[in-house]
């Protein structure tokens, strides 16, 4: 939900719950205000009424005297009251509202009490005429702030937006420096200002830590090259003795590991750093039977049996990766495979999908993706590869998934992320 959306429906709620008690407040006060100035009336009458009688002892005509009654001369003073009543009136063939005032008051000697009554017709239309045209006000008032607010909204916030896209589609690769448009509200131009300020610096680390990976990893490979030679004129002298020669192969070994990780945690930093951006049209077919082929040495050598149900299927992908992933996930499922084993595998549009026999893996299926992370323990294996088949499958959004059985492991590729 956008900000626009958000403040508009606060708006709206607020009107909801005020416009109610607004319309009751706004018909009791004109109602009120109405009866105040009818009541003035009235009791303007009766005091003219009441000078009349006692001055010349006359009852003067008043159109709003409709009973009089004479009292006895014992009878208690009642105190003047308002009232409200309906009079059915035959012209109108309708009960029509009248304000009523009773009095008392003396003609000569002899009490008297006076009825007075107001029409309440005009004023009634009045009240709904004053209400409706209040409440008409504050709909316009309510839709007029409406789309001003949605006008403010897109011509306030569009330095924003255009701004947010340029920081989505800016790459920490790209030497293009993102252009931001400038705005005139003074929180839009501290918040660009902030935002350059990290990206100049982001973008600087990034360099930084771009040329130190690249000079680590090109150097590390000199002297790790120097050694595994040295390491190998080592173990060709017979001159050493059988433990001797099992220290030098252990060196060995742990120098082309060493090699290995070096290689593996730089491919990982480049994919990060989207460093592949080429974008080829990739036989997926073409590289699986490549990838088997390859390996056909090592799965006749562990006895394995292959079924391949292969589609011809092309997709979108950056050639050295495509090798990368799909080999990792075939030489995961031989090399963690047993002897006289199998190995199923299946491609569809949607899907690639492999299936092998292997020892029973004690890892979590959610950490098996994790950098040196290894389901069997008494392999050789480093704990990368499926860490960088993870990471291409995030460039692409395509989704890696892994079931197990047992002793049956099933890696599932998804092209497509919602699959």
């Amino acid at each position: 939900m956008n900000l626009a959306s958000k403040t508009n429906r606060y708006y709206l709620l607020f009107l909801l719950v005020l416009f109610p008690i607004m319309v009751v407040v706004d018909f009791y006060v004109i109602k009120y205000f109405v009866n105040y100035e009818v009541n003035d009336v009235l009791l303007h009458e009766s005091e003219r009424i009441s000078y009349e009688l006692t001055e010349n002892g006359n009852l003067p005509h008043s159109n709003y005297i409709f009973g009089t009654t004479v009292l006895p001369n014992d009878h208690s003073v009642e105190q003047a009251k308002f009232g409200d009543t309906l009079v059915f009136e035959a012209y109108a063939d309708k009960y029509i509202p009248y304000r009523t005032y009773e009095f008392t008051t003396t003609k000569g000697s002899q009490a008297m009490k006076v009825s007075l009554r107001h029409v309440l017709l005009e004023m009634n239309e009045l009240v709904l005429w004053i209400f409706g045209t209040t409440t008409v006000v504050l709909l316009i008032l309510a839709t007029g702030l409406f789309f001003i607010n949605q006008y403010i909204y897109r011509w306030a916030w569009s330095p924003f937006f255009y701004n947010l896209s340029q920081l989505k589609d800016y790459s920490l690769a790209s030497k293009e420096p993102v252009r931001l448009k400038p705005s005139n509200i003074s929180e839009f131009k501290e918040l660009d200002e902030v935002v350059m300020a990290l990206m100049n610096q982001v973008k600087k680390d990034f360099q930084n830590l771009k040329e130190f990976n690249e000079n680590i990893s090109h150097e590390i490979q000199t002297p790790l090259a120097i050694i595994r030679n040295k390491m190998i004129l080592l173990l060709e002298s017979k001159n050493l003795q059988k433990e001797e020669q099992q220290w030098a192969q252990a060196v060995y070994q742990e120098v082309n590991k060493l090699s290995k990780i070096s290689k593996s945690l730089t491919l990982i930093s480049r994919i990060e750093n989207q460093e592949f951006k080429r974008m080829d049209i990739v036989d997926i077919r073409t590289v699986i039977d490549n990838i088997v082929r390859n390996m056909e040495e090592i799965i006749s050598f562990k006895d394995l049996k292959v079924n391949m149900d292969l589609s011809s299927v092309q997709v979108q992908f950056d050639q050295v990766l495509a090798n990368i992933l799909f080999t990792n996930l075939i030489k995961n499922a031989v090399q963690h495979n047993h002897e006289g084993g199998y190995i199923d595998m299946s491609l569809t549009n949607q899907r690639f999908e492999i299936i092998n026999t292997g020892n029973i893996s004690n890892v979590s299926t959610a950490q098996l993706f994790n950098r040196f992370e290894k389901g069997d323990r008494g392999t050789n294996s480093l704990g990368l590869g499926l860490s960088i088949s993870q990471k291409i499958c995030e460039i692409y959004g395509f989704r890696l998934k892994y079931d197990r059985d047992d002793q049956k492991h099933k890696f599932s590729l998804f092209f497509n992320p919602g699959s």
